[in-house]
């Protein structure tokens, strides 16, 4: 059975059961087959498992080389870092609170980042985090100018991060009118849901709830917390990753759309 639903925050969603439970059995299947990282854990059990063991996504620092295909092995000398994750899953968690439309987005990270748009119509530019390290304050001036100048241009900016670092720069932006969203891991239970690894994978919806982006991640419970697995992304391939943070799966009354209720 699937679900139709329209309401504010959230666009109109078709919501099945059985294909979404398809789609993570395919990226089962798939990681099983095709990448290092889950094929050990076969060898380490001495037989097929039916679904990988749930892995704390702290674990997965430095395990990069191991969570891409075989056939496709990360470089790290060619390639930017697969980490730095997909202008659609930030998009998305941008929609789910009720932040699409056109106005530029400003996000707040720790290194600058070769994007200029999250997608047709939507700018996008870094404000460096004030932790990130720089040769000096004038550089990190001028690596934040581009965003503020987007900003500035535009009149009106979403400034996504955490929210003491998205206080300095809210002085900058006192000309611009700005929403600001919060970026939390599980636990903060912020408007934006984000893991170092998964990177955004839930979002908080007008109606109070964390809406899991379904379309782009599947969860199950594992041990108090969601297993959740990158349904579009095969390098890295992401499933059964633990954020941090306990968390109980449920389904939205007013969307019918999985939900993470964050628990203490």
């Amino acid at each position: 059975m699937s679900v139709e639903v329209m309401a504010a925050g959230v666009p109109a969603v078709r919501f099945s059961p059985v294909r979404w439970e398809r789609a993570y059995r395919r990226a089962v299947r798939a990681a099983f087959a095709r990448v290092p990282f889950y094929r050990d854990q076969w060898v380490r059990a001495g037989r097929a498992l039916g679904e990988p063991v749930p892995t704390p996504s702290t674990e997965l620092a430095g395990q990069l080389h191991r969570l891409c295909p075989f056939a496709r092995p990360y470089d790290q000398g060619a390639e930017a870092s697969p980490w730095i994750g997909p202008a659609g899953d930030l998009r998305a968690a941008l929609a789910v609170a009720g932040a699409g439309g056109r106005a530029p987005v400003l996000e707040v990270r720790r290194a600058v980042l070769d994007r200029r748009a999250l997608g047709p119509g939507r700018r996008y530019g870094v404000l460096l985090h004030p932790d990130a390290d720089v040769v000096h304050e004038r550089r990190r001036r001028e690596l934040n100018e581009p965003a503020l100048r987007l900003a500035e241009t535009a009149g009106r900016a979403v400034v996504v991060g955490e929210r003491e670092a998205v206080a300095e720069f809210l002085p900058a932006l006192a000309g611009v009118e700005t929403r600001v969203l919060e970026r939390t891991g599980l636990a903060g239970a912020g408007d934006l849901i984000h893991d170092p690894h998964l990177g955004y994978y839930a979002a908080r919806a007008a109606c109070g709830e964390i809406h899991l982006l379904w379309r782009r991640f599947h969860a199950r419970p594992a041990a108090g917390s969601p297993a959740v697995t990158a349904l579009l992304r095969r390098r890295p391939t992401l499933v059964d990753v633990v954020p941090e943070g306990a968390a109980a799966l449920g389904r939205c009354p007013g969307h019918g759309t999985p939900t993470l209720g964050v628990t203490p």
